[in-house]
């Protein structure tokens, strides 16, 4: 699966053009503060513009939409619209109904035409964890339009086309549904995707943040999938597009995103977001154990009680680390009968020796081993945002 900087926001008409990278901060700030007098709904030109693009975008034929004569995909699709509903009438321009369509392509991706229309890469649907997850991608999107990027920019902007729109919305969306690069050579020699373009997507993201607060959705949520997106990248490190790079990188993002969070008082909180992974209760043949996706955790003594034994384990597992459980608030007590594992003094399971046995040890010893295991957990949780 190619990995693609998630967001290629496409109503970003006046920053297509312009040359200019070291007015760009000024122009971007400028234009926030005015963001009181933007009018509720989409203007003439924006719907002009949208809905013209829209519908060329639409009949290339490398540009391919989910079928939603599937009943499952309408359900996704219908999912995805009730979201942009709340999270539009949270946003600074609650006038503009938004309306989402799929991308039935695998890269992870998702970018947004004048008037509300939002195109979802089912790659990006596929590759998040949550609800929350996706609203914040879907968040970000609405705070391009909120923020009226497609009408914002200098006086070159006249000189970008509806048809010069959609097509540069195909051929930056990338994947198998893109145009061919060769048409825009003309464009990119300009070097018109410059820092212009990055200040944008700061400021879509900072509109992300308090759309969602005002809804059910977590904010935490865009953060932790910028996070996931940065520790992919770097799994799968894509082709540097230098001066043309349209998006920070995601790390830079998440850090950008996580601040935001704390100058508005809002607690970063990812393991509330849904869909976060959580510790569970297996009962095996032989054995039952507490997990964490693939990790094991806890080991229990098959026998009575030993069911109702993991799952307390697990629940206790799960609250500690929505609270933010640090690896050093774990302990171990015990002697040669029996051992405590605890976290921040919280009693998380007693291994017996009949549990300890089953690892060919003894309680004391088991217990260590089972703190090493979280130790797994606390790290690549660490990675990817969710501690």
């Amino acid at each position: 699966m190619r990995l693609r900087h998630f967001l290629i926001s496409i109503l970003l008409v006046g920053s297509f053009l312009a040359a200019r990278p070291a007015v760009a901060g000024e122009a971007v700030t400028k234009a926030a503060a005015k963001e009181s007098a933007m009018p509720l709904g989409p203007t003439e030109k924006e719907t002009r513009l949208g809905d013209k693009a829209a519908e060329a975008l639409e009949k290339n034929p490398k540009f391919k939409l989910l079928d939603t004569s599937d009943k499952k995909n309408k359900a996704e699709l219908d999912k995805l619209n009730a979201m942009v509903a709340e999270l539009g009438k949270a946003s600074a321009r609650p006038n503009i109904k938004y309306v989402v369509k799929i991308v039935d392509d695998k890269d992870i991706n998702a970018f947004t035409l004048p008037n509300g229309r939002i195109y979802v890469y089912k790659g990006l649907i596929d590759f998040a964890d949550s609800d929350d997850e996706v609203a914040g991608v879907l968040s970000h999107e609405i705070g391009h339009n909120a923020r009226m990027h497609a009408l914002r920019g200098d006086a070159k902007a006249s000189k970008l086309s509806w048809a010069g729109l959609a097509a540069m919305a195909a051929m930056l969306a990338g994947g198998s549904s893109g145009a061919s690069v060769g048409a825009f050579a003309p464009y990119l020699l300009t070097g018109i995707m410059n820092g212009y373009v990055v200040g944008y997507e700061e400021e879509a993201d900072t509109a992300a943040i308090t759309q969602m607060m005002k809804t059910k959705y977590n904010p935490s949520a865009l953060v932790t999938f910028m996070q996931k997106l940065s520790y992919e990248e770097n799994r799968r490190p894509e082709v540097q597009l230098g001066i043309y790079r349209t998006h920070p990188p995601s790390p830079e993002r998440a850090a950008a995103a996580l601040a935001e969070l704390k100058k508005l008082d809002i607690p970063f909180t990812p393991r509330a977001v849904q869909g976060a992974p959580q510790a569970v209760a297996v009962v095996e043949k032989d054995r039952v154990v507490v997990k964490f996706q693939d990790d094991l955790l806890l080991v229990f003594a098959p026998g009575e009680g030993a069911k109702e034994r993991a799952e307390a384990a697990a629940k206790q597992v799960n609250e500690l680390l929505r609270e933010g459980l640090k690896m050093h608030e774990l302990s171990i007590s015990g002697d040669a009968e029996t051992a405590l594992l605890r976290g921040r003094n919280t009693p998380i399971a007693q291994i017996t020796v009949a549990d300890a046995r089953l690892l060919q040890m003894v309680p004391l010893d088991a217990a260590r081993s089972f703190r090493a295991g979280f130790r797994k957990i606390f790290w690549r949780e660490s990675v990817n945002g969710a501690l």
